[in-house]
C-alpha cells in the first residue's frame, strides 16, 4: 500500500504526539516523551497518528494525497525514534509503503526502511480518545469536564514556555468564571520562585477552573483556535482543528 504526504505534515504529526520535552520526576524535571510508539490508522483520505501512556493519549490527523480505497483501511505501528532519524533529513513529498512487517519511507532519491511494531502498550487509553464525544457536556470516562475555554494555541504555548523557565515542568491553569483571560503559572520546588503569564479567552465561561499538569503541552499547540475542556483537578482535554489530547491532572 502506497500513500503520499508532505514531509512537513508527517513530521509535525509525529513530533506532536511524541511530545518530547520536560516532565516532572520526583524532585526534579527530566527530558522524556509520551512513548516511542506511533500507532497510525490509514483511512480513505486521511492518516491518523496516535500515541499514549498511562497518563495521556494524543491524536493528530493529516490529509493524504493518494487516498486509499474505503475497504483498505489499515493500522500500523512504528518506532518514532527510528523514524525521526530519517525524517529530519527529508524535504518535500514523502511516499510511504506499508508491508506486513516494514514501513518504507521514500523522499526524492532517498529511501529508508524501519520495522513495524506488533502492538502499542497504551491502546486502552488511545481507544478512549478515538471514541470521545466532543459535544457538551463533555465526559471523559465517567468524569464530566464542565469548563470550556477557547483561545489561540500559540498564546497558550507561549505562556507555558515562559513558565517552563522555572524548571519544575509543572504548570497550573487558573480561570475565574466570566473572566476574559486565564493564567498559566509554575512554582519552583522550594516555592521561592513563581512565574505566570495570562492568555486571552475567546469565550468567557461561567465555570471556574484550577488544574495542574506536567507535560510540554506547548509542543502540541499550533497557531489556531484551540479549546480546553476541564475542571478543578480533572483531566484536561485539549482540542485543535486536526488534533486532540487528553492528560490526567497532576495532583500534589
Amino acid at each position: 500500500m502506497n500513500i503520499m504526504i508532505s514531509v512537513s505534515d508527517f513530521k509535525d504529526a509525529v513530533e506532536a504526539i511524541w511530545l518530547k520535552g520536560k516532565y516532572k520526576s520526583s524532585t526534579t524535571s527530566k527530558t522524556d516523551v509520551v512513548s516511542n510508539s506511533c500507532l497510525c490508522v490509514l483511512k480513505t483520505n486521511q492518516l491518523a497518528f496516535y500515541n499514549g501512556n498511562d497518563k495521556c493519549a494524543l491524536n493528530v490527523n493529516k490529509n493524504i494525497e493518494y487516498p486509499c480505497p474505503e475497504d483498505k483501511e489499515k493500522m500500523f505501528i512504528f518506532d518514532i525514534e527510528k523514524a525521526m532519524k530519517y525524517l529530519k533529513t527529508f524535504k518535500g513529498d514523502l511516499y510511504l509503503r506499508i508491508t506486513d512487517s516494514n514501513l518504507m519511507m521514500k523522499c526524492n532519491s532517498s529511501t529508508a526502511r524501519i520495522p513495524l511494531l506488533v502492538e502499542h502498550t497504551a491502546i486502552g487509553l488511545i481507544s478512549k480518545i478515538i471514541n470521545i464525544d466532543i459535544k457538551p457536556p463533555v465526559v471523559f470516562g465517567k468524569t464530566e469536564l464542565p469548563c470550556q475555554l477557547m483561545f489561540n494555541g500559540k498564546a497558550f504555548a507561549d505562556a507555558i514556555k515562559f513558565c517552563n523557565v522555572v524548571g519544575t515542568a509543572t504548570f497550573k491553569i487558573n480561570y475565574s468564571a466570566d473572566s476574559p483571560q486565564a493564567i498559566v503559572s509554575s512554582r519552583s520546588f522550594n516555592r521561592t520562585e513563581k512565574a505566570s503569564q495570562s492568555f486571552v479567552v475567546i469565550n468567557p465561561n461561567e465555570e471556574s477552573m484550577t488544574v495542574e499538569f506536567s507535560a510540554p503541552l506547548d509542543k502540541f499547540c499550533n497557531d489556531e483556535v484551540m479549546t480546553i475542556f476541564s475542571g478543578d483537578d480533572k483531566p484536561i482535554l485539549l482540542i485543535g482543528t486536526d488534533r486532540k489530547l487528553v492528560i490526567a491532572p497532576y495532583v500534589r
